[in-house]
């Protein structure tokens, strides 16, 4: 690996005192400019858009983390006990689930209780998803999203304004125990690009002003454009990179191969695939400094986090409640079981013991930081492999899952395969057993030729049922081609 480069923990090494004293000052002019964005700028932004209620979440999440367990608990379950009122009343979907098994949101006394409730699939939302709007929300206080499709099962959903804002709030407090503030500079390794900023006049002013970042699309990585994103790096110095796990991983292990200079952040943060244990090594080793490994999905936003600890996963115990189970019983402490989740703020379209695809185990000890906040000891789920086109280029799995996948919920469950580079097979569970219609198929084939290459020969193989790995990971995009054939 090449000399790491002088990032800013290092330049003050340099024996020249002008220098010292000139990057001081640089550095000084650079903290306060951020300030400016966290206390100024950024709130008159959010009050400007109507979304000053982050700022009081913000400020709710900050003081809460650090209640006592007991006390997390409580507030827990007073926010459910008004979740399931509400979902009971204005949500016809549940109302008719819970009638039709005798259950009433009274029945929840205690957190436990809400085990005897059913549990809300994919399918469920595929099917029933306007039955599960609420009737006294105004279309204008929601927004509709959808998946990413990483689980090979997307969906679309609604979510309130202020909900919105309150998962923001999380991911800022989250944000903040890896060391970055609002304003810091950041790198992007990305492959979503509905997350990239448009390339408008407005959105590149808040690029330089407010966000202060730099992006690599994992839709097409190169040789090339890795060493370009290297270089820009190094002149940019974000203090933070967030990555995707398995992209930032191969682009350390380029970087390491071709002996190349390393810019050095202060601190990593991964997400939206799963991190193994071999990436963060690689990862670690060429870029040192301490990866942050973050798990979420986009119907809910943060799930949990690392803390300094690197100990376990925080939980956003505050808007989430999470139960981890085996069969019909909660799992027991360190016991691997299928991950439910239950929005405890989301009014719009409520998602109530939704099982999101993804297993995990509890860690009941407490944690040396002092958060009083539950911890995942581990997170087993999603895992995607990079594809290589005809030309040599890789393209990432999370990317294929949003913008190809995602684009065509009709299809059901879907899994890609790739035995040889410039050739993918998608494995199609249909919905309800429907036949799968030719426009989704001339979907496939057209965009896997945008995204992966012209040439590409798409393959196309019907199943029953698409099963996930006896660990409880789900691949979506598994490739055994070498990703050395990465083009120049």
């Amino acid at each position: 690996m090449g000399q790491a480069a002088a990032g800013p923990r290092r330049l003050s090494t340099c024996p020249s005192a002008a220098f010292e004293f000139a990057f001081a000052f640089e550095f000084s002019l650079v903290s306060l400019a951020s300030l400016a964005i966290r206390r100024i700028v950024h709130p008159l932004h959010l009050a400007h858009n109507g979304h000053y209620a982050q700022e009081r979440y913000l400020r709710e999440y900050e003081r809460t983390q650090y209640l006592p367990f007991e006390e997390v608990q409580r507030l827990q379950l007073r926010r459910l006990q008004k979740r399931l009122r509400h979902a009971y009343l204005h949500c016809r979907y549940y109302r008719e689930q819970w009638d039709q098994a005798g259950l009433h949101p009274d029945d929840i006394q205690r957190l436990d209780d809400l085990a005897s409730f059913p549990i809300l699939t994919k399918a469920d939302i595929q099917r029933d998803r306007d039955a599960m709007i609420a009737d006294d929300m105004p279309a204008s206080s929601m927004r509709l999203d959808h998946t990413g499709g990483s689980t090979g099962a997307p969906i679309s959903y609604y979510q309130s304004w202020d909900v919105h804002c309150s998962r923001m709030a999380a991911t800022r407090r989250h944000d903040r125990w890896a060391g970055y503030q609002l304003g810091d500079r950041s790198a992007w390794v990305w492959g979503a690009p509905r997350d990239l900023p448009p390339d408008t006049f407005k959105s590149r002013l808040r690029r330089k002003l407010i966000d202060r970042t730099l992006y690599l699309d994992t839709a097409h990585f190169t040789a090339g454009r890795m060493e370009a994103f290297s270089a820009r790096l190094r002149e940019h110095r974000p203090k933070v990179i967030f990555a995707y796990a398995r992209a930032l991983a191969h682009l350390a292990g380029h970087l390491r191969e071709a002996g190349l200079e390393v810019y050095r952040p202060a601190s990593i943060i991964t997400s939206a695939e799963m991190l193994s244990d071999d990436d963060r090594a690689v990862i670690q080793q060429v870029f040192q400094c301490p990866v942050f490994n973050r798990y979420g999905c986009r119907e809910v936003g943060v799930i949990a986090s690392e803390c300094q600890e690197h100990a376990g996963l925080h939980t956003m115990a505050e808007g989430l409640y999470i139960e981890v189970v085996v069969g019909d019983r909660p799992a027991r402490p360190g016991e691997l079981g299928k991950i439910l989740i239950t929005d405890l703020l989301n009014f719009a379209m409520p998602l109530i013991r939704y099982e999101i695809g993804d297993m995990g185990c509890w860690d009941p000890a407490p944690c040396p930081c002092g958060r009083g906040l539950p911890r995942l000891k581990g997170v087993a789920g999603r895992v995607t492999d990079f594809v290589v086109g005809p030309d040599g280029r890789l393209v990432s799995g999370v990317f294929l899952a949003t913008y190809v996948v995602a684009k065509r919920p009709t299809l059901g469950q879907v899994q890609i395969w790739q035995t040889a580079p410039g050739t993918l097979t998608y494995k199609i569970a249909p919905r309800d057993g429907a036949p799968t219609s030719s426009a989704d198929l001339d979907f496939l084939r057209t965009s896997t030729a945008k995204y992966v290459g012209a040439g590409t020969e798409t393959r196309f193989e019907f199943v029953d049922e698409l099963k996930p790995e006896p660990s409880g990971k789900f691949i979506f995009c598994r490739s055994t081609v070498d990703p050395a054939l990465v083009a120049q």
